[in-house]
């Protein structure tokens, strides 16, 4: 067993040079993700190209070139989590530079074609203090349906009572290639000082 254990901590060390050298390629490449309090994707996914009008009717991109953004899945008469999402992502975004902020895109998307009106839409992002920092996209049933797909998301059901809340709740954060690195699931309280320590790496990634 003697004789064994220089070669077991050869290779050990051994291992340890490789895995060292190949974090120094991926830095260097500056291909590593940043570190996130979020859940992190094991492998970073391709963010689907999303587009559609806001509430104002104004166009939406989401991802852009370059830019990272947050996207989250809403309807504004949820009595449960789209109020806790909608007040955690206003919090974090308090903690950052007015820099940082624009530097990153807020992106909701409406899982409740019937019920967010543009009147209920104006009243929960005013609420939530989310005026001008969130684009919240909507949209009739059939324009939508293809990007809960897409983001592989379970929207309201048409017959389900407003009062309670039956969709995918997900806060993903993507960064400027259009990745999605990981997400904060919905119904679990955010910490605001982690998603804003998340926004700011991703903005600070190159």
């Amino acid at each position: 067993m003697k004789s064994r254990l220089p070669i077991l901590i050869a290779i050990v060390a051994a291992a340890v040079v490789a895995v060292a050298a190949v974090g120094v390629v991926f830095a260097t490449r500056g291909e590593d993700p940043p570190q996130l309090h979020a859940v992190p994707y094991q492998t970073p996914l391709e963010s689907p190209a999303t587009r559609g009008r806001d509430s104002l009717g104004q166009p939406v991109s989401v991802p852009r070139d370059g830019r990272p953004a947050v996207v989250t899945f809403l309807f504004s008469h949820c009595p449960t989590v789209c109020p806790l999402v909608g007040s955690e992502i206003a919090a974090a975004l308090d903690l950052l530079p007015a820099a940082t902020q624009k530097d990153v895109d807020v992106v909701a998307i409406s899982v409740d074609p019937r019920g967010d009106t543009r009147p209920a839409v104006t009243a929960f992002l005013e609420k939530h203090r989310l005026t001008g920092r969130m684009r919240y996209l909507v949209g009739t049933r059939a324009e939508l349906e293809p990007l809960w797909r897409a983001w592989s998301i379970e929207a309201q059901p048409d017959d389900a009572d407003a009062t309670q809340s039956m969709h995918t709740a997900r806060v993903v954060l993507i960064d400027r290639k259009g990745r999605q690195l990981g997400s904060y699931p919905g119904g679990v309280p955010i910490k605001a000082q982690d998603l804003a320590d998340d926004i700011a790496a991703l903005v600070a990634a190159k």
